[in-house]
C-alpha cells in the first residue's frame, strides 16, 4: 500500500529553532518541503561545501590500495577530510614540480651545464647570449660582430642545439625556437630533482596511509551530511516576528508522535489532509513478503505518485520471472545464487532486502535452466525431459506463445485491477473491454507467429464485444466535449495494444540470443585443436571471459527489457505513470 500522508506545520519561536530542528530530526518522521523562492543562507551553503570535500576525501581514499594487514595507525597526520585532501593536493603538486624540472632538464642538458651567471656577466659587458633550438637546415647565420656555435645534436629530433654570443638577436626565423635563459646550472636543476623526488616519496606515502582512515571518513561524511540537512531544513523554515514554522509531510500513523514531541516541547502543530494541488512523496509499505522490492525502486529511483497504486506485489512476481528468462541459465542462476550468499555473509550488517530480493531472482533463474535444460550453454541429453523439449522445440513456437501468454496475463491483471478499483463507477466496463481486446490481440499474435495456431471461433464474438465495451463506457457523458479525441485515436490504441502482446517475444529473443553466445563460446573453447598442456588454459580463459561477458549482457538486458515490461506495458495499461518521488524524512544519517 502507500502510506496516507498527512501535511504538518510545526511552530515555535525564533530562539527555540535548533532545538526543535533537532528534536524533528531524531523523530525521524517529517519530509520536509522546500517553498519555491526560498534563499540559500550562508550556512547553508558552507555546510554544503563541508559536505563536498568530505565525499571528496573519501573518493579519493578509496581509489588507494588497501593497508596491508595489521596496520593500526597512519602515519601521515590527517585527522580530517581537508587534511586527506591538502595531502593528495601536495603530491600532485609535487608531482607537477618533478615533471617540470625533470623537462627542464631535458632542453639544457643540450646546452652543457654552464652557469647562467656567466652569460649574464657577459650581456652585462655588451656580448648577449642567446641559446637557441633549430631544424636541421635552419641553423641561424652569424650576425656581424656574433657568433654562432653549436653544442648539440639531436637526430631523434633532427634538431641541433646552440647559442648565438655577441650582437643583437633578431626575431627567430623559420624552423628556429629561441630557448629562454635559465636562473640554474643543470647540476643545481639535478639536486632539485632529486629532493623534489624524494619529497614526493615521501608525500605519496603519507597519502597512502590515509586508506587507514576509510571508517573515519565515512563517519565524517555522516556528520556533515546531517550538519548539511540541518541548515537546509533551518533554510526552509518561514518567519514572522518572533515566530518560526516549518512544512512537511509525515506518515498518518505517525503523526501521534509529532503531536506528542509538540506536546512537550510546547511547539503549534496545524495537520491536515493534503490538497488536490499538493504532491506528496510516495511511502510504499507493500507486505512483508513483497517488501525487498522496494530496495530495486530505491535502485531505479522510480516511485509511483501519491494517488497512484502500489505495484509492488505484480512487479516483484512479474520481474522475477523476466528475471530468470532473460539470463536462463542454470549454472549462471547458480552463481549469482553463491556470489549472493558469499556477500550476505561477508557483510552480516548490510541491509537484508538486497540480497534477498538476488537470491530469489538467482533461485528463479536456476528453476528456469532446469525446465529449458540449459546448463553453462549446455544441453545434457540426460536431464532433459517433457517440459524441455517443449520449450526447446526447433520452430521455438511452443517458447514464443508462452511469452505471449505471459503478456496477455501481465496487461489483463492490470486492466482488471484498474476496473475492480473504479467498480461500480461505469468505466469498469471499459477496462474489461480492454481485457477482451487483449485476449483478442493474444489470439492474433499467436495465430500471425505460429503456423499451428487456430484463431479461437469464439473470440470473433469477443472482439466486438469487448470494443463496444470500451466504447460506450470509457468516457462519461461530460467527459465527451474535453476527452471526446480519446474515441477518435480508439482504433489507433487497439492497434498498440498488439505491439504490447508482441513486445513480451522480446524474453525469447534475449534469452536466446543469451543461449546462442554461451553455446558459441563453448564450441570455440572445445573446438581448439591445441595440444593439452596448452589447451587447458586456454579454454579455461576463453569460458571465463565468454561466460562473464554473457553474464553482463544479462545484466543489461534485465535493466532494459524487464523493468520496461513492467514501467512502461504494464504500468500504461494500469495507469502508472512512475511520475511519485521516494519519502525521505529529515532523520540523522547513520
Amino acid at each position: 500500500m502507500i502510506v496516507p500522508m498527512s501535511h504538518l506545520t510545526v511552530l515555535c519561536t525564533g530562539n527555540d529553532r535548533t532545538e526543535a530542528l533537532e528534536r524533528l530530526r531524531s523523530l525521524g518522521v517529517l519530509h520536509i518541503t522546500h517553498e519555491s523562492g526560498q534563499q540559500q543562507g550562508g550556512s547553508l551553503a558552507a555546510a554544503e561545501a563541508s559536505l563536498a570535500t568530505a565525499r571528496k576525501a573519501l573518493e579519493c581514499v578509496r581509489e588507494l590500495p588497501a593497508p596491508p594487514p595489521g596496520a593500526k595507525a597512519a602515519p601521515c597526520g590527517a585527522a580530517t577530510p581537508e587534511d586527506v585532501i591538502a595531502l593528495r593536493d601536495k603530491a600532485d603538486a609535487l608531482a607537477r614540480d618533478v615533471a617540470a624540472i625533470g623537462k627542464s632538464i631535458d632542453l639544457y642538458a643540450h646546452f652543457g651545464d654552464f652557469n647562467p651567471a656567466d652569460a649574464a656577466s657577459l650581456a652585462a659587458n655588451g656580448l648577449p647570449v642567446t641559446l637557441f633550438r633549430a631544424q636541421f637546415g635552419a641553423e641561424p647565420k652569424a650576425a656581424e660582430g656574433a657568433i654562432v656555435k653549436i653544442l648539440a645534436t639531436d637526430n631523434s629530433e633532427k634538431a641541433v642545439y646552440g647559442a648565438i654570443v655577441g650582437g643583437a638577436p633578431a626575431e627567430a626565423a623559420a624552423g628556429v625556437e629561441i630557448i629562454p635563459m635559465p636562473d640554474k646550472t643543470v647540476s643545481e636543476m639535478r639536486r632539485d630533482l632529486e629532493n623534489a623526488t624524494s619529497s614526493l616519496k615521501a608525500a605519496r606515502g603519507d597519502f597512502a596511509a590515509c586508506a587507514l582512515l576509510l571508517e573515519p571518513l565515512k563517519k565524517a561524511v555522516d556528520e556533515r551530511s546531517s550538519e548539511r540537512d540541518l541548515r537546509a531544513a533551518e533554510a526552509t523554515m518561514g518567519s514572522d516576528g518572533g515566530i518560526v514554522w516549518i512544512t512537511g509531510f509525515c506518515p498518518e500513523d505517525r503523526l501521534e508522535e509529532v503531536r506528542a514531541a509538540a506536546r512537550d516541547s510546547g511547539w503549534g502543530l496545524a495537520a491536515r489532509a493534503p490538497r488536490d494541488d499538493e504532491n506528496p512523496p510516495t511511502l510504499l509499505r507493500p507486505p512483508r513478503i513483497f517488501r525487498p522490492i522496494t530496495s530495486l525502486f530505491g535502485m531505479l529511483d522510480i516511485a509511483p505518485g501519491y494517488r497512484e497504486v502500489d505495484l509492488s506485489a505484480v512487479f516483484y512476481g512479474f520481474f522475477t520471472i523476466f528475471f530468470a528468462m532473460l539470463v536462463g541459465d542454470f549454472g549462471y542462476g547458480a552463481l549469482m545464487l553463491a556470489a549472493t550468499l558469499w556477500f550476505r555473509r561477508k557483510f552480516p550488517k548490510a541491509p537484508a532486502a538486497p540480497f534477498i530480493l538476488l537470491g530469489v531472482f538467482s533461485a528463479a533463474t536456476c528453476f528456469w535452466g532446469i525446465l529449458s535444460c540449459n546448463y553453462f550453454g549446455a544441453h545434457p541429453a540426460a536431464l532433459d525431459f517433457k517440459v524441455s523439449k517443449w520449450l526447446n522445440d526447433p520452430s521455438y513456437t511452443n517458447i514464443m506463445q508462452l511469452c505471449f501468454l505471459l503478456g496477455a496475463i501481465h496487461l489483463t491483471v492490470a486492466r482488471l485491477w484498474s476496473a475492480a478499483m473504479i467498480f461500480p463507477d461505469t468505466k469498469a466496463y471499459a477496462e474489461i473491454g480492454w481485457a477482451g481486446v487483449i485476449w483478442t490481440m493474444y489470439c492474433t499474435s499467436c495465430a500471425v507467429v505460429i503456423p499451428t495456431f487456430a484463431f479461437p471461433k469464439f473470440m470473433f464474438a469477443v472482439a466486438p464485444l469487448s470494443i463496444l465495451l470500451i466504447f460506450l463506457f470509457m468516457l462519461h457523458r461530460d467527459e465527451l466535449k474535453t476527452e471526446g479525441i480519446n474515441l477518435a485515436i480508439l482504433p489507433l490504441n487497439i492497434i498498440s495494444c498488439l505491439g504490447d502482446i508482441i513486445s513480451y517475444v522480446r524474453l525469447f529473443a534475449v534469452g536466446l540470443a543469451s543461449v546462442k553466445v554461451a553455446e558459441n563460446f563453448n564450441s570455440m573453447a572445445l573446438g581448439m585443436n591445441l595440444p593439452l598442456v596448452v589447451k587447458i588454459p586456454v579454454v579455461v580463459l576463453i569460458l571465463l571471459a565468454g561466460h562473464g561477458l554473457n553474464l553482463a549482457m544479462g545484466a543489461l538486458s534485465i535493466l532494459v527489457h524487464a523493468v520496461r515490461l513492467n514501467t512502461l506495458e504494464f504500468s500504461n495499461h494500469k495507469g502508472i505513470s512512475w511520475s511519485g518521488f521516494a519519502y525521505s524524512p529529515f532523520s540523522r544519517k547513520s
